[in-house]
């Protein structure tokens, strides 16, 4: 585990040593000048454990009945990468010697380690027995939490959740600490840190004795996750560099950094294959204390991240918030989530999941059953719900963190310290199996009562690949995502300048207008109606952008008008902004809006209808994009009497719900053909797909 983390249980000195039982002089020397070595050893750090537990063999080889020399083999491997094979040797220094100062406590936290609650639990009352007084370590005053612990979970275990645990094996795993996994929202790449050697001469920490952090990268392939690969320079240096947090799309990355004895956070993007220099975070976000991880909101307007700011905080390590300020482009002030969230206890590790709403961390308080456990809490009417456990087996008696999860709620990832791990902390997938547990199914709270376990979240993953048909290649463009609700921009991102990829994980349930625009490049609008948890989880789009050529031209998907009515619905908004702005931003073009309509229904209904909807169009659009006749007279002018009565054919097949057809029209921007003596666009309203049976409004092609 890394130790700026959770240092688990510190190196001690015992005041009272027990005596050996029918040792000559000899030996009884032999034996302490091994345990002085092996201390030394322990001191040194992680690197130097299997020396120190060498030393303690050899030590026990000459007095294996010496509670003395059991008790400090038992605290080396609680200090060690295996934790678990602690328990036999502090045991058996209990049945020697079970007076001796701290022992019961550190029997019972071993015990508790093994998930033995109530033998655990008994340890722990005889050491607080056996010690009224405050001891000068205050760990060992724990004893009372430690209980607390037990008790969560004795009620957790009793209560399994319906989940696989698997560790990721050594092509992800080393025998040093591996964790802060980050995935990307397909699932398809995993970033990591890990204190492994790059070498066999690779430099220690002479901190804490560890090697020093770095960053790797594996790709999901056929037979599972290919073998682990060290990110390069600028990504990682000869310091301390850990993947903290990833937005959704898998280029961009939160980096940890222990700079000038400090803890900050740093941004670092991926542009094809290659990353950028980390950037700092800025001032609201990092600060002269320590700050350990962060993770970004789905449409990336809030950042969340853990400090132990002594200001405004709840106690030890707190998650705190931060809003984007697109004005300054900073992240605005840091806000504490309050008491429902942080704990007088350490926080860490928080996940900020996709569906929009749910937030998953890990804690040493609320109904923790041993170190960090795994919460998760929900955002409703503006207040955090009281974080629930995840449960056994997600969560175990050692520390569990940096929870991370799919979009679509089945899968996820963590850290963890754990019997079948390769040493210290190892990453597990975590495969939440098909049948949903049932609402009366529980976990336990602090005060031992039930909670009920979530449901898992409801978000969708939008991807594809944007191509330039003037280049016929891969390229960046900006792509915007608005509610078509109240036409609220949910996300703001790019594609890939290479490969023109992209990728979002959204909330699901709703309807969005996708925007994507490019210089040089007529705009491209599309609608996404996304299902909630349940339905297709992935919706793949790839776009071909029209360059602004005679002749080309785009579709806009997102105006919408009552059924067999004239009237633009409040869901236009933000395509009519969208036009606004390129009007705006190219004020020599001339916008054509044109009406055709089908053959079903009376002729002259239907020309109506769509002379009436393609003035609608124009009326809301002048005031928006700021035109006059007297400053553009053909900015935007409807077609001629004859083109406004030409009969489209009429397409029986189509891929949108006839049940919502009549609501919409599509408009396309194109190029003047080439006998067009004037630089304009034209913008073609098409009528609107109907179901004949309810109403004779056109219908769209």
């Amino acid at each position: 585990m890394n130790k700026r983390i959770a240092a688990g249980l510190l190196l001690i000195s015992f005041g009272a040593l027990s005596p050996l039982l029918a040792q000559d002089a000899a030996t009884l020397k032999q034996m302490q000048d091994l345990l002085k070595k092996a201390e030394k050893a322990e001191r040194a750090g992680s690197t130097q454990f299997v020396h120190a537990e060498t030393l303690y063999e050899q030590a026990l080889e000459l007095a294996p009945e010496s509670a003395e020399a059991n008790l400090r083999m038992g605290l080396c491997q609680l200090n060690g990468p295996h934790r678990h094979k602690a328990l036999p040797f502090l045991e058996k220094a209990a049945t020697i010697d079970p007076l001796q100062p701290r022992l019961q406590f550190l029997l019972g936290y071993a015990l508790q380690l093994n998930a033995r609650w109530d033998e655990a639990v008994t340890a722990f009352q005889k050491h607080k027995a056996q010690n009224p007084f405050q001891d000068p370590d205050p760990l060992y005053n724990t004893a009372d939490k430690h209980i607390t612990e037990c008790r969560n979970g004795k009620a957790l275990m009793a209560n399994s959740v319906r989940v696989n645990i698997a560790n990721l094996g050594s092509r992800i795993n080393s025998p040093q600490a591996d964790y802060g996994a980050a995935i990307t929202a397909d699932g398809g790449q995993l970033f990591f840190t890990s204190r492994r050697p790059m070498e066999a001469q690779s430099k220690v920490n002479k901190v804490n004795g560890d090697y020093f952090e770095d960053v790797y990268m594996s790709k999901r392939g056929a037979d599972g996750w290919n073998a682990a690969e060290r990110l390069p320079e600028p990504v990682n240096t000869p310091g301390n560099d850990a993947s903290v947090g990833l937005f959704n799309d898998g280029r961009t990355m939160l980096i940890y950094r222990d700079q000038d004895g400090t803890g900050d956070l740093l941004e670092c993007k991926r542009t094809g294959g290659k990353w950028s220099v980390p950037q700092m975070l800025g001032p609201n976000v990092n600060t002269i204390h320590h700050e350990s991880s962060a993770w970004y909101s789905f449409d990336r307007q809030w950042l969340y991240f853990v400090s132990e700011r002594p200001e405004d905080n709840v106690g030890g390590q707190d998650i705190y918030r931060s809003r984007w300020d697109a004005a300054t482009t900073q992240w605005g002030p840091a806000e504490n989530l309050g008491p429902t969230i942080n704990t007088i206890h350490d926080e860490e590790g928080v996940f900020v999941h996709p569906d929009g709403k749910s937030i998953y961390f890990s804690s040493k308080g609320h109904t923790s059953m041993g170190g960090y456990d795994v919460f998760r809490s929900r955002l409703e009417n503006g207040r955090w719900t009281k974080p629930e456990n995840l449960g056994w087996p997600v969560n175990s008696p050692d520390d569990d963190l940096f929870f991370v999860l799919s979009a679509d709620g089945r899968n996820g990832f963590l850290s963890s310290f754990r019997a079948d791990g390769l040493g210290e902390d190892d990453l597990y997938a975590v495969e939440f199996l098909p049948e949903p547990i049932a609402v009366g199914d529980a976990t336990a709270s602090a005060s031992g009562s039930i909670a009920p376990v979530p449901e898992p979240p409801a978000a969708v993953l939008v991807k594809g690949r944007i191509k330039s048909l003037r280049f016929l290649n891969g390229m960046e463009a900006d792509i915007e995502l608005l509610d078509l609700s109240d036409a609220s921009l949910v996300a703001r991102f790019k594609s890939d300048a290479q490969t023109g990829e992209y990728m979002v994980a959204v909330p699901g349930g709703r309807r969005y207008a996708l925007y994507i625009k490019a210089d040089g490049h007529l705009i491209r609008s599309e609608r996404i109606d996304l299902p909630e948890a349940g339905g297709a989880l992935s919706f793949d789009l790839d776009v071909d952008m029209e360059p602004i050529e005679t002749g080309r031209s785009s579709t806009m998907r997102n105006l919408f008008f009552d059924v067999a009515s004239a009237a633009l619905k409040s869901e236009s908004d933000g395509e009519l902004e969208q036009l606004a702005q390129l009007l705006k931003s190219n004020p020599a073009m001339r916008l054509e809006i044109s009406g055709h309509t089908d053959s079903d229904g009376p002729a002259a209904v239907n020309l109506k209808l769509s002379e009436e909807r393609a003035a609608a169009v124009r009326d809301r659009l002048r005031p928006k994009a700021s035109i006059t006749r007297a400053s553009n007279p053909w900015a935007m002018e409807l077609p001629s009497p004859w083109r406004r009565t030409t009969r489209l054919p009429t397409r029986r097949s189509t891929d949108a719900p006839r049940s919502r057809c009549s609501e919409q029209s599509a408009f396309t921007f194109t190029r003047p053909m080439q006998h067009d003596a004037e630089n304009r666009v034209a913008v073609a309203c098409h009528p609107s797909l109907m179901n004949p049976r309810r109403s004779k409004a056109p219908r769209s092609t």
